[in-house]
């Protein structure tokens, strides 16, 4: 492979300072495949999971086919550039884009864990990381007003709620219990509700009220990274995920959605907005929202097993909110302010990244996004804005960001619920669900029907990245397996 050839394969402008170390291996005379193998895989989705099952077959000789709904890579990892002209509808930019200067993540925006699969990725890439929590500290939304966690730790009701949050991994309950009711039960004082939320439900994916907590515990028992949260200094995560799985891309076949999969012959027969193609197998990654709403039909249909593990894991609406100030009055060493009612999540992602350090990018995910999601872009940051002022006397509102020319307001708005490819944000888990749920779901159907995505990663790491790249190499080694054993 020639180096001028296969940057033009990422098909997305890379940033500055971004380093290529796979350049260096594209070789003709690289040595044969490890695998002999005739047919072809066919993989439903390029995001995280997709590209790296389809990197680890190119790599042993299997040709893929990558059939990708949308006109872009990456899924949810989804990074916005200040020279980005938007032609998505679903995201807002009314009068201007952001100023910010550094990349806006509208998915994925942190990666958790300094020693977990995305992150070792990232450190292969050479890419630079900002522990944004090193020189700063959380803030928190208590009764009308925003208080330091030093301050917050004064108040036995917070302690008791923080407590309850750094164990909760050994939660164990009634089958049927929401984290809303775990903390309720465990005494946790109504007062401290809105902060729970953030931290169990909000992180999580939904609402506090909606999250099964037997599952999440017994999920989050499972989490073998350390769990420190980091941000990308300068690069999109997007371009990282891209030109580390670079030589997938050649195999993408863009705006083609999967409507069929019939896998009961010979062959695969993949019916898309396309037409058909047939495969030897296939590695189905696209999000649990789309295989509940039967956006693909499978047949034969899919075991009953499969059905209900499936039936026992909630997507959720969520909403990216990207607001800039002309100042910062929330503070600059304020990593994030939890325990929202309107924003359950505002992160400081400018910490390390930025000399204006004025945008907050904000997280709303479950039943407040259903809420929000209904509302115009004004709207919705009116609502926060409101929120804000009540704690910021009314600062929020006297410094955002407006457009010169009308002094209309001026914010980024993803809003995932209404992106039909995707339908909400991450995989959690409803109450009734066990953490065996994912590992049903990501199981091989016969030698031929393969899964992936976030939501099968049955170890803990649901919802990132990090859980999507692991199913993606379970998904791949899963099928080298059967190539091997037919």
């Amino acid at each position: 492979m020639k180096r001028r050839t296969a940057i033009k394969q990422i098909g997305f402008g890379l940033s500055a300072g971004l380093t290529l170390p796979w350049l260096s291996s594209c070789k003709e005379d690289g040595p044969g495949p490890e695998i002999q193998y005739d047919g072809v895989v066919g993989i439903i989705g390029a995001g995280a999971a997709g590209l790296l099952a389809a990197d680890i077959l190119i790599s042993k000789g299997v040709k893929v086919k990558i059939f990708e709904a949308s006109s872009r890579l990456g899924g949810r990892v989804c990074s916005l550039r200040r020279s980005d002209v938007s032609t998505e509808s679903l995201i807002v930019f009314p009068a201007a884009l952001p100023y910010s200067d550094f990349p806006l993540e509208l998915g994925a925006d942190r990666v958790i864990g300094s020693d977990s699969r995305w992150a070792e990725i990232i450190q292969l890439m050479k890419v630079p990381l900002v522990d944004f929590r090193a020189a700063s500290a959380d803030a928190f939304f208590i009764d009308n007003a925003v208080l330091s966690e030093t301050e917050a730790l004064l108040d036995n009701d917070f302690l008791n709620a923080k407590n309850f949050r750094e164990n909760f991994a050994s939660f164990s309950g009634g089958a049927n219990t929401t984290v809303l009711q775990a903390a309720q039960g465990s005494g946790i004082a109504v007062r401290m509700n809105g902060i729970i939320n953030s931290w169990l439900g909000n992180t999580y994916g939904s609402s506090a009220n909606r999250i099964g907590a037997n599952a999440l515990a017994e999920a989050l028992a499972q989490v073998a990274h350390d769990g420190k949260e980091f941000t990308s200094s300068t690069n999109p995560l997007q371009d990282v995920l891209l030109s580390r799985y670079v030589r997938a891309v050649s195999s993408v076949q863009y705006n083609t959605k999967v409507q069929s999969v019939n896998y009961g012959g010979e062959k695969v027969e993949i019916t898309h907005s396309g037409g058909t193609d047939t495969v030897d197998k296939v590695i189905v990654t696209v999000p649990v929202s789309i295989l509940k709403a039967g956006d693909i039909s499978f047949s034969p249909a899919l075991p009953a097993s499969k059905v209900t593990a499936m039936s026992r894991i909630g997507m959720d609406a969520s909403l990216r909110v990207i607001l800039e100030f002309k100042r910062n009055f929330y503070g600059e060493a304020t990593a994030a302010i939890f325990g929202g009612a309107q924003g359950p999540d505002y992160l400081n992602n400018a910490i390390g990244r930025s000399e204006l350090n004025r945008t907050l990018s904000i997280t709303i995910n479950g039943e407040k996004a259903e809420q929000l999601s209904g509302l115009t872009g004004d709207q919705v940051v009116l609502q926060l804005l409101s929120e804000m002022d009540a704690v910021f006397d009314g600062k929020a509102t006297e410094n955002i960001r407006r457009d010169t020319a009308d002094n209309s307001l001026v914010y980024t708005i993803k809003d995932w619920t209404k992106d039909p490819l995707i339908k909400g944000g991450v995989s959690y888990p409803l109450p009734g669900g066990v953490n065996s749920d994912r590992t049903e779901l990501g199981a091989p159907v016969g030698d031929k029907l393969f899964f992936a995505g976030e939501a099968t990663d049955d170890t803990g790491e649901f919802g990132t990245v990090s859980g999507a790249l692991k199913s993606g190499e379970r998904a791949a080694m899963e099928v080298v397996e059967a190539i091997l054993a037919s």
